[in-house]
């Protein structure tokens, strides 16, 4: 994979990355990498975020979690944040990217609203917190989409579950 800008802008300065011109490489999990080919299927996926939204009382640890992808409405908590951890770290990576300002037009979010994950979610709620969704979408960058062409990437250990 190389950079293809000279100020590292197709990167974002990615860890691995050399410089522009220069080979990057890019070591992921294998279930970094079976999710990165989910957009080789799909070009946009939907993401969401989770908030309590505190009236007079300052934010707590753990009042936001994002980017949520659900693989199915029955998806808890815990396996939302796994997915989440997977999702921000290509992210970081500057293989995709999420947005929250453009969620998928005619996409139905219902699956997000009625999910174990977000009543999980609200179960944590306490005082004037508030639980909200904020729509949104995810797509695959360039560098992502050169990842998946290339498919020279080094693939570490399995975990457990994607």
């Amino acid at each position: 994979m190389q950079c293809q800008q000279h100020s590292c802008a197709g990167c974002g300065g990615a860890s691995g990355c050399h410089g522009c011109g220069q080979p990057r490489e890019i070591r992921l999990r294998r279930n970094e990498a079976d999710f990165l080919l989910r957009f080789a299927e799909l070009p946009f996926l939907p993401a969401v975020q989770f908030s309590l939204r505190r009236f007079g009382e300052p934010s707590q640890e753990g009042d936001n979690l994002a980017p949520v992808f659900l693989q199915a409405v029955s998806d808890s908590l815990e396996d939302a944040c796994h997915t989440a951890s997977i999702l921000q770290r290509l992210s970081r990576l500057g293989l995709i990217s999420i947005s929250y300002t453009e969620p998928l037009g005619h996409f139905n979010y219902s699956d997000y609203v009625n999910s174990r994950a977000f009543t999980e979610f609200c179960a944590r709620a306490s005082g004037f917190a508030v639980p909200e969704i904020e729509y949104g979408s995810m797509a695959l960058t360039a560098s992502g989409q050169e990842a998946i062409d290339d498919l020279e990437l080094t693939v570490l250990p399995r975990a457990k579950t994607m």
